[in-house]
């Protein structure tokens, strides 16, 4: 079997190529490539395109929670993805924001549907777990300040939830390091 380039052998390869030759393996890849679409979009259109590109996949993470056909059901490993797709393009803020948001559909479905189960709220969990780690891994007073009604809302409307979640959601927002400087 053939190994693929190395990303060096790769480099090389593209610096062998004139100005034509990039811009038409570019605009090849660009026409057959989402992924590579939306990450030259970022490139080029830039904060804007982001937006809109944060927009569409909370409408698809919301879609996921709440689909429109009834009988389809809840995919939180799908849900999941989104944001792993969306932190290839995406902003430190944008991918944050995104990551509540996953938070907050799980909350509201419960809020919704009644108690679901331990995985679920595991997941639920683990993405907040890691919102929290990275808001004070990486963000600003600024930042904290941005999600904090959200976050206040997340904690009221998750503390009559079971499982340990709602208790998990309270306990793992005192970490966040700014939140008592009120």
């Amino acid at each position: 079997m053939t190994k693929p380039m190395t990303l060096t052998d790769l480099k090389k390869e593209l610096k062998k190529l004139d100005h034509a030759e990039l811009i038409d393996l570019i605009s090849t890849l660009y026409k057959s490539d989402d992924q590579t679409k939306e990450l030259l979009n970022t490139r080029f259109i830039g904060e804007k395109y982001q937006q809109d590109a944060l927009d569409n996949y909370k409408k698809k993470m919301r879609e996921e929670f709440f689909p429109k056909n009834k009988k389809k059901a809840t995919s939180l490993k799908v849900a999941k993805s989104l944001i792993t797709e969306f932190k290839k393009i995406g902003s430190f803020e944008m991918v944050l924001d995104l990551m509540l948001y996953y938070v907050e559909c799980g909350n509201e479905f419960t809020i919704e549907y009644g108690d679901i189960d331990g995985p679920f709220y595991d997941s639920l969990c683990s993405v907040f777990d890691q919102f929290v780690d990275q808001l004070n891994l990486k963000g600003t007073e600024d930042l904290y300040s941005k999600f904090r009604n959200r976050i206040d809302d997340l904690i009221f409307s998750s503390s009559n939830i079971g499982w340990g979640y709602g208790d998990f959601i309270t306990n793992k927002s005192f970490e966040i390091e700014w939140s008592f400087e009120d």
